[in-house]
């Protein structure tokens, strides 16, 4: 529904949040080239948005800063320092550190919700997404960074908030007016979800470092923004109404529709426990829209797809779905959106299968939305 910009988050595509006055930058520069892209304009910047520090279980509430340009993600550094398992030696939960996060929530600068996610959601789309890194390197688990939780509880572990879709800067947000400015919640969890065996005599504290990626104004063209800007990317996180049956035939619900979907990560988990375990049909796998098969294969065939497409072995109760390859095989941000699943408010989408035993279980499914200024996904390339 159309609306102003006073009233309309970019839930709906918004161009009127990047259209900010703003005067160009002293510094001497090249004269820009006529007809060139916004990135060829641009440069690639970041800056230190918040440092946070307290305990487990603790909520961050912050504004973002004012980039004078079009944020790009966000870089959160979690660091747990200061443990002590002399007494009690630490053990990590089954989904530890990435739990760590119990929810994030960012919100545009109208205060609408465009990425909710928990933690180990946050780390499967950093992986899936093809929004950062490619080729098995975009795990955050294998970056040089990452520290796997010690005896003492300390770890460190370094996560991707994706805000581009591609290479071309679309759906970088805007950033440009320090009155109106993105806003993150994070609720943290306790130690005792973290840890399935708390380190004693010390818990570590923590320190959360939020950095923003983002595209600068272009020096000598500042009115110039991405292609289709106010286009948005999206993440978020929902739950089928429908459990997970054991053994047995079914068709869950994928509750998130409504607009252009480019990644689909669905996770299952035990009802009663919340352990993730392997419940998807291994023969019979099927993705329905409207009651007609749009995919059909088997598991281990998806599982070789995912493998090709992203270089990740597969994880446990992890079963992506990615209409990203348009360009390559290998999904990176390259990707052109020419296979993104359009989808309405009436539309029925649908997981469909032979379901394995260990349930009755709960199907989480982890959404990444593409909402066009311009109506379609692909316009923008002609800009």
């Amino acid at each position: 529904m159309a609306g102003s910009a006073a009233n309309v988050g970019l839930t709906t595509a918004s161009p009127a949040l990047g259209t900010v006055g703003r005067n160009p930058q002293t510094t001497a520069t090249p004269a820009p080239t006529q007809g060139a892209p916004f990135t060829r304009q641009s440069r690639v910047s970041e800056v230190q948005g918040f440092v946070w520090t307290g305990a487990f279980g603790g909520l961050i509430t912050q504004s973002l800063k004012a980039v004078g340009g079009y944020l790009r993600g966000l870089v959160l550094t979690i660091n747990a320092a200061g443990g002590s398992g002399t007494t009690t030696s630490a053990v990590a939960s089954a989904d530890a550190p990435d739990n760590i996060i119990q929810s994030l929530i960012l919100r545009d600068p109208l205060g609408q919700p465009i990425i909710q996610l928990d933690g180990f959601g946050l780390r499967m789309v950093d992986i899936y997404s093809g929004q950062w890194g490619m080729g098995g390197f975009q795990d955050p688990h294998v970056l040089p960074s990452y520290s796997a939780i010690a005896t003492t509880g300390n770890f460190n572990e370094r996560l991707f908030v994706p805000l581009e879709l591609d290479s071309a800067a679309y759906c970088a947000l805007p950033s440009l007016n320090a009155s109106a400015q993105p806003n993150i919640t994070i609720q943290l969890a306790a130690a005792a979800t973290v840890y399935s065996t708390v380190p004693a005599p010390t818990t570590p504290s923590l320190t959360i470092t939020c950095n923003e990626l983002f595209w600068a104004a272009p020096i000598g063209a500042p009115d110039q923004g991405p292609p289709d800007v106010g286009s948005s990317s999206q993440w978020s996180e929902t739950v089928s109404a429908n459990a997970i049956p054991t053994s047995t035939y079914g068709r869950l619900t994928l509750p998130r529709v409504g607009t252009y979907i480019h990644t689909l990560i669905l996770v299952s988990r035990v009802t009663s426990t919340g352990a993730r375990y392997d419940a998807f049909p291994t023969s019979d796998l099927a993705v329905y829209v409207d009651g007609v098969p749009w995919m059909f294969y088997s598991e281990s065939e998806n599982q070789d797809y995912t493998y090709e497409k992203f270089g990740i072995a597969p994880i446990t109760g992890v079963l992506p779905i990615s209409y990203r390859d348009s360009v390559q095989q290998l999904v990176s941000s390259a990707d052109t959106h020419d296979m993104l699943l359009p989808t309405t408010p009436a539309t029925l989408l649908e997981l469909v299968g032979t379901f394995q035993s260990g349930g009755p279980g709960t199907l989480y499914v982890y959404t990444g939305e593409l909402f066009p200024v311009a109506g379609i996904p692909w316009t923008h390339l002609a800009q």
